[in-house]
């Protein structure tokens, strides 16, 4: 067991402290040789995979499942053994017992409660905009994801006092007729599903020494690592976020997505600090979709110059297009093919196996790349050839821990 923790250790130290970041470039420093200068012919039935537009999305308030809406909390302060009786009346919001908390709906009750330790409760009114804040969590990925022109919602405000419109968030085909009166070619709605909390106590200091300094200090740097990440109020929520395309009314895309954040330390329960830790929770989670988003909002420009035989390239997209450092493109190329039967003919797209890494050379129209890769693939890159941003990636793993 020790020898996991010390391996766990070693891992999260190798993954906080080293940063490789993306590649430096001096482009310029590259000559540019023919083979740099071959331009690719493109089928004429394959230039539509050429076209790119901006597509217009509106993030529409979230639906609430939870029981977080006006909250009421009780809170009584009891030490030593007994019992007491509560009466208390119904309430929809928080409900708190030793150690943690739960979120739920209590009528109207006389109880009587057999305690052996202090017992933390409190009152208290709330009334956290829950949907608001998934709406706001989705709107933040779209904007810094790029590649779409996201509906305010001033211009959805707008819209539906001119229209004199009444959105509806469980209904589709309520969703459907507001896209089409926005002029929308996707709707983003979803539900927030669950909100939970729960008390992790400080656990208590054990003896770290393996008879060996590295694997103490890793040993304890991986305590400290999760004693930082668990204890406290742990608070989980969980969200389902679908997209609707407006043209054909389906769900093209939906997914469960999760997130965690602390909400501090002391023992007494904050709904406060719950609430806000819940918001940051949901951002977590809304990360989640990003890789969903970005294929389905995929940016396409094309290779517009390259250097070093290959070794670099020049591509028309820039931070306009939510391109950043570090983030991967991938390139394409096509053939035409003709069905021996029907003598039809259609595009037939096919990846080019290399690795484009956006280097830390980034204009607002454009950027270059680092190629990386076998030689014979390399040389398949050429002036116009399409190149698309790749998959986005949702949380990562120290974002998962904290």
């Amino acid at each position: 067991m020790k020898k996991f923790f010390v391996l766990s250790g070693v891992v999260i130290i190798i993954l906080t402290l080293i940063s490789c970041g993306p590649p430096k470039l001096d482009p310029m420093s590259l000559s540019v040789i023919p083979a740099d200068t071959e331009q690719v012919k493109v089928p004429d039935v394959c230039r539509v995979q050429y076209e790119s537009r901006k597509l217009r999305v509106a993030v529409v308030d979230f639906a609430n499942n939870t029981t977080f809406g006006k909250m009421t909390g009780v809170n009584t302060s009891i030490k030593g053994q007994g019992t007491t009786t509560h009466t208390s009346a119904g309430v929809a919001g928080i409900v708190v017992a030793p150690g943690a908390a739960g979120i739920g709906y209590a009528e109207a009750s006389k109880t009587k409660y057999k305690y052996s330790k202090n017992i933390n409760t409190f009152m208290r009114q709330i009334a956290p905009n829950i949907g608001n804040y998934a709406q706001s969590a989705v709107e933040d990925i779209l904007v810094n994801m790029g590649g779409v022109d996201v509906f305010t919602r001033a211009n959805m405000k707008k819209v539906m006092q001119e229209q004199g419109f009444q959105i509806n968030v469980a209904d589709q085909n309520t969703l459907v007729k507001f896209g089409k009166i926005a002029g929308v070619s996707y709707i983003i709605t979803g539900t927030v599903d669950n909100i939970k909390a729960y008390y992790v106590p400080p656990k208590k200091s054990e003896n770290s020494d393996t008879g060996n300094a590295l694997a103490n200090l890793a040993l304890t740097l991986t305590k400290t690592v999760v004693k930082a990440a668990t204890e406290g109020w742990n608070v989980n929520v969980e969200m389902t976020v679908q997209v609707i395309d407006v043209s054909t009314g389906r769900i093209i895309a939906s997914k469960k997505v999760k997130g965690r954040e602390l909400a501090g330390t002391q023992p007494n329960f904050n709904p406060e600090l719950i609430i806000t830790a819940a918001k940051k929770a949901m951002g977590e989670a809304a990360e989640d979709i990003k890789p969903e988003l970005s294929d389905l909002f995929a940016v396409k420009g094309y290779i517009i110059q390259l250097r070093g035989n290959k070794e670099v390239a020049l591509v028309n997209l820039g931070k306009v297009n939510g391109i950043q450092p570090g983030q991967e493109l991938e390139a394409y190329e096509f053939l035409e093919i003709k069905d021996p039967f029907k003598g039809t003919v259609s595009c037939s797209k096919a990846r080019i196996p290399v690795k484009m890494i956006v280097s830390d050379q980034v204009d607002e129209n454009q950027c270059w790349v680092k190629i990386e890769g076998d030689e014979r693939n390399k040389q398949r890159l050429k002036i116009g050839t399409l190149v698309k941003r790749a998959k986005l990636h949702g949380q990562g793993v120290m974002e998962k821990l904290f």
